[in-house]
């Protein structure tokens, strides 16, 4: 993780935790002043506002790598492709090397290195994800997944989607359906 993620993520805990010492010093004052009703809505406003989902990014993985959750089981994949033409033959792609044949395989096909709405599919135009599972099988979208960019310079591309809903493509995979999630990070050019 970078230096810069740390720094903002221990900023929005301390943010957090001062956050919610405030909320309870107002909530134990409206308490002493018999607001009681007040106060329940009060709490019940804090405690809502801990569950609520975060926005924040998936850890960063080392550059060249992709970080992938299938189910409950995380894996790290080094990726040897991160390259294209910028969809002129539809031969974008970002996935293993070829000499990998170690599973699980992760592969994106035909991306778009310009879009900025991103959204993986198991086929059609552009961003077509699969990967190949260890005792045989695979998946890919059981819908459209939004993917996040995260970074996309001159030198660099990062892209993550958190738990998409994936089915078989083909062969004995178990469970036949699950959630995936990954961030892959790579050096354009690979």
């Amino acid at each position: 993780m970078s230096k810069q993620s740390t720094l903002k993520n221990k900023f929005k805990s301390k943010f957090t935790t001062t956050v919610i010492s405030l909320l309870l010093l107002v909530f134990l004052q409206c308490s002493k002043n018999d607001k009681v009703d007040d106060s329940k809505d009060f709490l019940s406003l804090i405690l809502l506002s801990q569950t609520l989902p975060t926005d924040e990014n998936l850890p960063e993985p080392a550059i060249n790598t992709v970080d992938i959750t299938v189910g409950e089981t995380k894996y790290t994949k080094a990726l040897g492709v991160c390259r294209g033409d910028l969809n002129m033959n539809g031969q974008d792609n970002i996935m293993v090397p070829g000499n990998d044949q170690t599973l699980p395989l992760f592969y994106l096909h035909k991306v778009d290195f310009t879009a900025k709405n991103v959204f993986l599919t198991p086929q059609g135009p552009s961003f077509i994800f699969n990967i190949d599972m260890p005792g045989g099988g695979g998946y890919d979208p059981a819908v459209l997944c939004e993917a996040k960019v995260i970074e996309n310079s001159s030198t660099t591309y990062d892209i993550q989607v958190k738990k998409c809903s994936v089915d078989k493509i083909a062969g004995a995979v178990n469970p036949p359906t699950n959630t995936i999630s990954f961030r892959a990070r790579c050096t354009k050019g690979l």
